[in-house]
């Protein structure tokens, strides 16, 4: 028994709040993780795309990336796992479930394969705050016409409404969709199968490997699911109080400040990386 797998959260968990890392050390772990036969995974909200080019300098054969909140799985740069909407659900959500009084006041994107669409007349603001997580961010007239392949639906609200929007989504949905609270405002909504945990569930799988032999990363709800599945479930320094709380251990530095990376080498690599 021994970790065998580490799943990491990115945005306010690995990522500083600028969304750069510790490149030098990234790949200094990286290494010895391989060097043990480790996989890292990281696991995000954002498209592919974005991440793609977040990690180019650092790509490797032990590092598989989950985007979009797990409709996407890649390893070695091919995907392996497509939990994509269907055409008919994609269909019903901006014909019927836009219409709906839950959602009367949401702004939402469409993450697609290819781009990311949102209606035409959002505030500046919001696109320019959605631009730095959705690549090729494009303006429609009528969501309806996007004939991309949609990953997930992106719901925008206020940060302190966006708990109570999951619950209120998911009533609503009834097991048809799945609404992820994933921070900072955005609800992202999938496929019932689809999410942060049943994504390394499938890696777990993949690997061989057991749920006691993971260590995972994070400091939202949406993480919490995996974090109370891994046998090391780390909460970050920066999380709110009811994720560390859940969490069986708390890293001892924030984000800003590598506590994802510095937990690894004292936990895991003490005796291989000396920075």
């Amino acid at each position: 028994m021994g970790t065998k797998l580490i799943a990491t959260d990115l945005n306010g968990t690995l990522l500083h709040n600028d969304q750069s890392f510790n490149q030098t050390l990234f790949k200094e772990i990286l290494q010895a993780l391989d060097q043990r036969g480790i996989q890292l995974v990281l696991s995000s909200g954002n498209q592919f795309a974005h991440l793609k080019q977040l990690f180019k300098d650092v790509m490797a054969d032990n590092l598989a990336i989950v985007a979009e909140n797990g409709a996407s799985i890649y390893l070695k740069g091919k995907q392996v796992f497509d939990g994509s909407l269907t055409d008919e659900q994609v269909h019903q959500f901006v014909t019927v479930d836009r219409q709906q009084a839950v959602l009367a006041n949401a702004y939402i994107i469409l993450v697609g394969q290819n781009a990311s669409y949102t209606e035409t007349g959002a505030p500046q603001v919001l696109l320019d705050a959605a631009a730095k997580f959705y690549d090729n961010l494009q303006q429609v007239d009528d969501l309806a016409t996007v004939t991309d392949r949609i990953k997930k639906i992106s719901v925008s609200t206020a940060p302190g409404q966006a708990a109570e929007l999951v619950t209120a989504l998911n009533t609503y949905f009834n097991g048809r969709l799945r609404a992820h609270d994933s921070g900072y405002g955005v609800v992202d909504v999938v496929g019932a199968n689809v999410g942060k945990l049943p994504a390394v569930q499938w890696l777990a799988r993949h690997f061989d490997v057991l749920a006691d032999d993971i260590m995972a990363f994070g400091d939202g709800d949406n993480d919490l699911p995996l974090i109370s599945y891994a046998g090391q479930g780390w909460a970050m320094a920066n999380a709110p109080a009811r994720i560390r709380e859940a969490a069986t251990q708390t890293t001892s530095l924030d984000n800003e400040h590598d506590g994802v990376l510095r937990t690894i080498q004292a936990a895991l690599l003490a005796d291989d990386l000396t920075r």
